[in-house]
């Protein structure tokens, strides 16, 4: 039963830390960002980290979290109805961003979502969070921070659905690319943020447009950047710049999540350039351009072999990776370069079935860690109870304790053979001398 336990124990392990890594930082440029996290999303391994886990002011990437609470907790996305409320609007920080939303008109739900994650809009967040809160913003909040929690964001917690600066709310490069991860599930998130205009209102009032110039041909300019489909800007002068994209080019597709780019410059004077979309497209630019997606570890190819215990006519498992292991490296790069280090018992039991997870191994490229997989038996095998009582009894007769005991036992024998022998020694004698007594002269 114990060992059953510990079984299971080190699946689950193995399972929720089959992707835990430590990215190479084989990306050289300077980043001026505070915090970068660059993700390939078919193998979900980072290929750029800077501070990943430092707590910082979201800002406007907190709509992000406002979207996905919203659309689950929705009965129908497509025909909802809501109504603004002036009460709301006053809630609205003056300098935060805006659609110009009217007290008692109702606009449809996804025309809000659009307000808010295409141009920004800071009073369509309040009024979705107030609808769904039903006249309570602080609740839709603690949904907010109840879904972060579920995905696993432990340095997150929201106080608002607009990301306006409160030091009580922050997160870190790798919650948002766990909450960007999820929003992507939904399948309207990705047509929103990918669009670099929109009208929603269908009166006088102008179209939304992208505060994401990275997508925007018309208003990009240098940002531009043609291969970039989404997702959200976020700017605060205490947060910086910040911006989460995806790009996708030849079939290969990456996730960058950029948060604190420099607002001023060494000497207090403010910086034009935003340096967060400069840090992106340079990243891409370099992903797209010099990396490749490579195989390095077959799922049908054994990486390596251990003792197995309980099998007739097999005494060795051969161990594969769960998965086809790829990783983008240099275009250039070497086999030589790459390396494996494997963490696996020193011996497995049967019963075993194809696909068991049995360890860890990690990749390495010119001595850095670039991923992880999980290692798996190859076969399936029974278990012979017979070897199993025979391997039983053969660890009793050769355990110390048994050993002591069966010494203790033989020098008992012996002692009690030595005393049975002089008893019988001594009784031979009495039964002489009294068969033959001796004479008295």
């Amino acid at each position: 039963m114990i060992r059953k336990f510990f079984a299971f124990l080190l699946v689950i392990i193995f399972t929720f830390g089959a992707f835990s890594v430590n990215a190479a930082m084989l990306y050289k440029k300077e980043l001026h960002s505070a915090a970068v996290y660059f993700v390939d999303m078919a193998t979900g391994i980072p290929i750029v980290e800077k501070n990943i886990n430092e707590k910082r002011s979201p800002a406007s990437l907190t709509k992000m979290m406002t979207f996905a609470t919203a659309y689950e907790m929705a009965e129908d996305v497509n025909n909802t109805k809501v109504k603004v409320r002036q009460e709301v609007l006053d809630k609205v920080d003056p300098d935060s961003s805006g659609v110009k939303l009217k007290d008692g008109e109702e606009i449809d739900l996804m025309g809000l979502f659009n307000a808010m994650l295409i141009c920004s809009s800071g009073d369509a967040a309040m009024v979705i969070a107030d609808y769904f809160g039903e006249g309570d913003i602080s609740k839709f909040v603690d949904k907010m921070n109840e879904k972060a929690k579920n995905l696993g964001c432990a340095d997150t917690h929201f106080v608002n659905p607009d990301g306006f600066y409160d030091e009580n709310q922050y997160s870190t490069a790798s919650d948002i690319y766990k909450i960007t991860k999820y929003a992507m599930n939904f399948p309207d998130f990705l047509n929103i943020v990918s669009k670099s205009e929109c009208n929603i209102f269908g009166d006088e009032r102008d179209p939304i447009v992208t505060t994401n110039k990275m997508l925007d041909p018309k208003r990009g300019g240098k940002y531009y950047y043609p291969y970039v489909k989404g997702i959200k800007t976020g700017y605060l002068d205490d947060a910086g710049r910040c911006l989460v994209s995806y790009a996708e080019k030849n079939r290969r597709s990456y996730i960058s999540v950029v948060m604190g780019g420099p607002v001023n410059d060494s000497k207090g004077n403010k910086i034009q350039e935003n340096m967060a979309m400069i840090d992106t497209k340079n990243i891409y630019i370099w992903a797209f351009d010099e990396l490749k997606s490579a195989k390095l570890y077959s799922k049908n190819s054994p990486i390596d072999e251990i003792p197995i215990e309980f099998v007739w006519n097999h005494d060795k498992l051969l161990l594969v990776p769960e998965n086809d292991f790829f990783a983008s490296l240099p275009a250039d790069f070497e086999k030589k370069d790459v390396s494996l280090k494997s963490s696996i018992p020193e011996k497995v039991e049967a019963p075993i079935n194809t696909g068991d997870v049995v360890g860890k191994a990690d990749v390495f490229y010119k001595g850095e860690l670039i991923g992880s997989f999980n290692v798996v038996s190859s076969s399936s095998f029974k278990k012979s109870y017979l070897l199993a009582v025979l391997y039983f009894f053969r660890n009793i007769v050769t355990s110390p304790i048994f050993l002591i005991i069966f010494a203790l036992i033989l020098i008992l024998l012996i002692f009690y053979l030595r005393l049975f022998l002089r008893a019988n020694i001594r009784r031979k004698r009495k039964n002489k001398i009294k068969k033959f007594p001796s004479r008295r002269r």
